[in-house]
């Protein structure tokens, strides 16, 4: 090289030395120079920016060589090698001279760009359109930001002010927790009788002891169902990432509590099988505590006993309750009621409400506990109860029958707590009299309700709801007669009835449907005639499986299912009946959720073959036709996408013909083809269709419903396909944040749409801002899906793309490998997704320099991508275009030039000729052609894709960087949900 060169380079960038400069003649003198040369803090090598200038020089004829030398032997990340690559043009002075000349001659090329002299080395072409932009990359460090931790207080039952006694027990169980607890959590159990007071000593143990702990949560654990969706709630307030699957979100909160610097403290009430308890307790940071029936938990777990008072701790209670209670006579009560908490607590209230003398009362005790020895009642609750729940309904049933009624009813729900709300939306239900009309009248409501609480029969909470003590429920279930029964029954199941709301898919939704779900089967809602009853239980299923507990919806609708066929009688029932279809169809959801896709698959055919020849719906109702768009969701994740194609357009037909065009259904059967359109990269059909979805639902449903949110990150996605990768990025950026308020920011429509806006930061070049999102989206995913979800899969292909492009190929590989058997496992070796993670991977292989796994795993991806999807399908094309790299980097330099040819050639007639993996395939074509002989022509071509690159990207795009630098571009595939 001309010794004026390398003394000019060094002269641009500014080195100095503090010894003499190189003979600039000497070129091995000035390599060794430029290693000595200190590093400035905060700059890079000075021997790596000299060799980078110089390769900007146009009349140097070694460029892409140096660039190579820079890429293998720097040990630098591909993102540091551009910035250097950006900073060393902008102090070429000769360049800024090319540059100046270029906008002076008034060669200005389209949006604005100046033209550049054609010729020289390819990297030279780049440099004067790079010359230009104001900036390097931009970059987007994250930084964090401490926050004080939030006390955090749940579920907690609210104290009793009359609590009484058990000193020892609070002060043992105190102990227990803090040296048991010490090195590891080892839960505390208080095990007991029915009635002895358990929970009311874990109540006062809380609020005693509350001042210790920052985390406090209550749980009902009596129904794991209910369990779990206690521990979802926690999750949310500790802003956890929300799981579809609620036994992973459990997981995740013991992981969480485990390793928090916050204090906790966990409640397990009434906790009936250690088995559901096990696997939810945190290995270390806090405490656990559980209340049981169940004697065995004391094999288990460290046990204390709770057993009935003490005689004067009866006696405090007694008095402190009653009205006026003489010491004797509390003695003589506590004596006949022996010492039961509960007992004790419900005949002192009894008594206070009714004024009645304790002898009377006692008289009367007696004798209702002959009855019930005489009638030999089961020994699973104690006499004691059984003779105060009687006793106190012959009176109410002469005093205040709708207050008796109204009790009748806890006798066909939960032992959770029944909702005021629930009560009061049912004041129009068809229930019996005079139940009927105190639902209708707030005032008469509200007096019967305070009626329950002064008699000692029901505890009402200060959220307004009502809950009866299981032993009394067990008690009432027991003596009522058949007709009563049956109609406190009915009476239960006409108020869950009315207050359903009848949209399970609508958030708003979600709080009432937990509020009926532990009622709806003490109700027998699935065993009910009643057509109300039978959507309860329908839009339950439906709930269950949207709110992520799959499981839920798989048990509930397995068992209304099989139920439901074999009732012959009740019409919406049988095999064809219109519920039972529906529940099938819920069911095969919950399936495949659960990854249980071939019997699901098998259960909607099904159920749509039945709803399509039965009289009453045909093949034009909304049942047939909402069970045929699900078809076409199956068929994409078996990877049959023409198929599902053919099955959404006869749904679009059909919905046009049934409903027309512009209405809501349609609408989303036309949202469907547009997905089955992107999974065929058929993405300018795909964007027809979502403008005018866009556009129909801004009228009918507004600009903020959640549905018109949806479609604009569809077509976000199309935008993205289509290679206009700066119009979706400013599309998903506006549209992220409304979906996220209404949605809330852990929804899966959410997290697909961050996903989104991961690939388009990536594609427009902001690398460092794309890889925490990357990240946290592919932690997000895997908690609410599961580890080997489809979306969890893609995301986690997208973090290994964003890792290959940020330099860490390292690491790209583990999580690209690991994905691509996962794949396999899950969806087979020939399904589409598994090749385009098999495309991805061998790209990150190449990267790390393994070329003969690249060539022999991108060469049968090609193959069977070609037989699957044909030859101009974009993942074709991309791997077509790849396997052209691996072609030249084994010197096959001839069928690397046809590849290259074909595949552009392809790729302009598919995608449009600046489309940037059209331009990728250009480029790869021009330096083939420069390596096989044809100079002239490669370099032209090569010369006209950089101009287009910097137009469809812009000049300092990290891959028209690249490009300038001599590398050959890369297509990697980012899959859209199915």
């Amino acid at each position: 090289m001309p010794p004026a060169l390398l003394a000019a380079a060094t002269l641009d960038l500014g080195l100095d030395s503090p010894s003499e400069n190189p003979d600039w003649a000497d070129v091995p003198a000035v390599v060794t120079w430029f290693e000595q040369l200190p590093s400035v803090p905060g700059s890079h090598p000075p021997l790596i920016l000299f060799v980078e200038r110089v390769a900007h020089d146009p009349t140097v004829s070694v460029s892409r060589e140096l660039h190579e030398w820079i890429e293998t032997r720097s040990g630098l990340d591909p993102a540091t090698q551009r910035e250097i690559h950006v900073t060393t043009l902008r102090h070429s002075v000769r360049l800024r001279a090319l540059s100046n000349e270029s906008y002076t001659d008034g060669k200005v090329g389209q949006n604005g760009h100046p033209s550049t002299p054609h010729g020289g080395d390819p990297g030279a072409l780049s440099s004067s359109v790079l010359a230009h932009t104001p900036s390097a990359t931009a970059e987007i460090t994250e930084t964090g930001s401490g926050r004080e931790p939030v006390r955090i207080w749940g579920g907690v039952p609210l104290r009793n002010p009359d609590f009484t006694g058990r000193e020892t027990l609070l002060s043992n169980l105190r102990k227990a927790l803090e040296t048991r607890s010490a090195a590891s959590v080892l839960p505390q159990t208080l095990h007991g009788m029915g009635g002895v007071g358990k929970t009311q000593l874990a109540v006062e143990f809380v609020y005693r002891y509350s001042d210790q702990y920052d985390v406090v949560w209550w749980i009902a654990a009596e129904q794991q169902s209910l369990v779990l969706q206690s521990l979802l709630d926690l999750s949310r307030r500790l802003g956890l990432p929300r799981t579809e699957d609620m036994r992973q979100t459990a997981t995740m909160v013991m992981d969480a509590l485990a390793t928090t610097p916050l204090r906790w403290l966990l409640v397990y009430d009434n906790a009936l099988n250690p088995d559901d308890i096990t696997g939810l307790v945190p290995s270390a940071g806090g405490h656990v505590i559980l209340t049981s029936r169940n004697q065995t938990w004391a094999s288990v777990w460290d046990a204390i006993e709770v057993d009935v008072f003490d005689r004067p701790e009866s006696v405090e209670l007694i008095r402190k309750r009653g009205n006026v209670i003489a010491r004797e006579d509390a003695e003589a009560l506590a004596e006949k009621l022996g010492d039961l908490p509960l007992a004790l607590d419900q005949a002192a209230s009894w008594q206070k409400a009714t004024g009645m003398p304790v002898g009377e009362y006692l008289e009367l005790f007696d004798h209702h506990v002959r009855e019930l020895l005489d009638e030999g009642r089961p020994a699973s609750y104690p006499t004691t109860v059984a003779a105060f729940v009687n006793i106190a309904f012959e009176r109410l049933r002469v005093d205040a029958p709708a207050v008796a009624q109204l009790l009748e009813l806890f006798a066909f729900l939960g032992a959770e707590p029944l909702s005021v709300s629930l009560l009061r939306s049912a004041k129009n239900s068809n229930v019996s009299q005079p139940l009927a009309g105190v639902l209708r009248d707030t005032i008469k409501l509200n007096r019967t309700i305070r009626a329950l609480r002064q008699y000692g029969l029901a505890r009402v909470g200060g959220d307004q709801s009502i809950q009866v003590h299981r032993l009394v429920q067990l008690v009432l279930r027991d003596g009522l007669s058949e007709d009563l029964a049956e109609q406190s029954r009915r009476n239960a199941q006409a108020i869950l009835s009315a207050a359903n709301p009848e949209e399970p898919d609508e958030s708003r939704s979600w709080p009432i449907y937990a509020l009926i779900e532990p009622h709806l089967q003490p109700a027998g809602l699935i065993y009910s005639d009643r057509r109300d009853a039978h959507q309860v239980v329908i839009d339950q299923i439906r709930y269950l499986g949207v709110i992520g507990d799959s499981e839920g919806a798989r048990r509930l609708g397995e068992l209304t299912v099989n139920v439901w066929q074999k009732n012959r009688t009740a019409p919406n029932l049988g095999p064809d009946g219109e519920h039972t279809l529906l529940a099938t169809r819920h069911l095969a959801v919950a399936l495949s959720d659960l990854g249980l896709s071939g019997r699901a698959k098998a259960l909607k055919l099904e159920a749509f073959r039945r709803f399509q020849e039965n009289a009453a719906f045909g093949r034009l109702h909304e049942h047939t036709l909402s069970t045929l768009l699900s078809i076409g969701t199956d068929l994409r994740a078996a990877g049959d996408f023409k198929e599902a194609l053919a099955s959404e357009n006869d749904a679009v037909e059909r919905h046009e013909a049934a409903f027309g065009e512009d209405d809501t259904l349609t609408i989303s059967a036309l949202g469907n083809r547009a997905v089955s359109l992107r999974m065929l990269s058929r993405f300018q059909e795909a964007y027809d269709v979502d403008i005018k979805r866009i556009s129909t639902l801004q009228d009918t449903v507004g600009e903020n419903n959640w549905r018109t949110l949806l479609a604009q990150s569809n077509l976000a996605r199309d935008l993205y396909g289509l290679g206009r990768y700066t119009e979706a990025l400013e599309l998903q950026r506006g549209v992220l944040p409304l979906h996220s308020s209404t949605l809330g920011d852990r929804h899966p429509h959410v997290l697909l749409a961050i996903r989104t806006l991961t690939i388009a930061l990536r594609k427009t070049g902001s690398y460092r801002e794309a890889l925490p999102y990357a990240r946290t989206n592919f932690r997000d995913l895997t908690a609410r899906f599961g580890p080997d979800h489809e979306h969890v899969l893609s995301a986690a292909m997208t973090l290994a793309n964003t890792l290959r492009v940020m330099g860490q190929p390292g690491e790209a590989r583990n999580i690209a490998m690991s994905t691509l058997t996962k794949y396999r496992r899950v969806f087979g070796d020939e399904h589409p997704l598994t090749l385009a993670a098999s495309t991805n991977t061998a790209i990150i292989l190449r990267a790390l320099g393994e070329h003969r796994d690249a060539f022999d795993l991108d060469e049968r991806t090609l193959r069977s991508l070609t037989n699957a999807l044909g030859a101009e399908h974009g993942y074709t094309l991309c791997a077509a275009s790849n396997h052209s790299n691996n072609l030249a980097q084994a010197h096959d330099l001839q069928a690397a030039r046809d590849l290259s040819r074909k595949t552009l050639e392809l790729s302009r007639s598919v995608r449009g000729v600046e489309h940037p993996y059209t331009l990728a395939c250009a480029v790869n074509s021009a330096l083939d052609l420069v390596a096989s002989g044809d100079s002239v022509q490669g370099r032209e071509l090569l010369d006209e894709t950089v101009l287009a690159m910097s137009r469809t990207l812009g000049p300092d795009h990290p891959e028209t960087v690249d490009v300038g630098r001599g590398k050959r571009a890369e297509c990697d595939i980012e899959p859209p949900p199915t």
